[in-house]
């Protein structure tokens, strides 16, 4: 009659080592380069932006036929001036909310404090969970997590980045194609064909 609890407990402690392994998994050294990798390919920078009064020269309605075309074409143009706008939003957003302010300072504390203890290990029930850095790492971004969903941070950021992705995507479909984001364009197509590689991140080279 004993054995019976044995098992369900025996099979959810082998759940919740699993679920730990692919928690882990997630934050692990490769996972962390591919990120590095994309954002180095994307060139996202706060630097080289365009002249805000090229940006906001003259906005038409897109073809649908060049859609594409323009949006890539005005991202690899104007990235930078994207990405000014989006912290720029995400700073106000901040800024202007008490509760964020709480839910990012409650989540630094509790980063901080998670990263100070001195223990090796934590015992959770039957299992005990080692503190490498990884687990501190995940342990430091659940708590964060938590922190900003309880004081109401994390509808708020939600709701402006969504609003600051809305700008972005507006622009790059309403602007029109400059003739120095075309050449720049057209460049990149072609040493992408004759000599291979990233052709954004040629762009990004000649944009700083």
């Amino acid at each position: 009659a004993l054995s019976a609890p044995r098992e369900v407990l025996c099979r959810e402690c082998a759940h919740h080592r699993e679920g730990m392994e692919v928690l882990t998994s997630m934050t692990s050294e490769e996972a962390i380069e591919e990120i590095v990798a994309f954002w180095k390919q994307a060139g996202l920078t706060l630097v080289g932006a365009r002249p805000w009064l090229e940006f906001f020269e003259v906005f038409k309605p897109p073809v649908k036929t060049d859609l594409e075309r323009r949006m890539s074409t005005n991202f690899l143009h104007y990235r930078a001036n994207y990405c000014q706008i989006v912290c720029g939003i995400m700073a106000f957003a901040v800024v202007t909310s008490p509760r964020t302010l709480l839910g990012i300072l409650l989540s630094m504390i509790i980063s901080c404090a998670i990263f100070v203890v001195r223990a090796n290990s934590l015992a959770i029930g039957d299992t005990v969970l080692q503190l490498t850095k990884r687990n501190r790492g995940l342990a430091s971004a659940a708590a964060s997590l938590v922190c900003l969903v309880l004081t109401g941070a994390m509808l708020w950021l939600l709701l402006f980045f969504s609003l600051s992705l809305l700008v972005v995507l507006g622009h790059m479909a309403l602007r029109p194609r400059t003739l120095a984001a075309k050449y720049n364009a057209a460049t990149d197509d072609i040493r992408h064909m004759f000599f291979g590689g990233d052709a954004s991140s040629a762009t990004v080279r000649r944009v700083r």
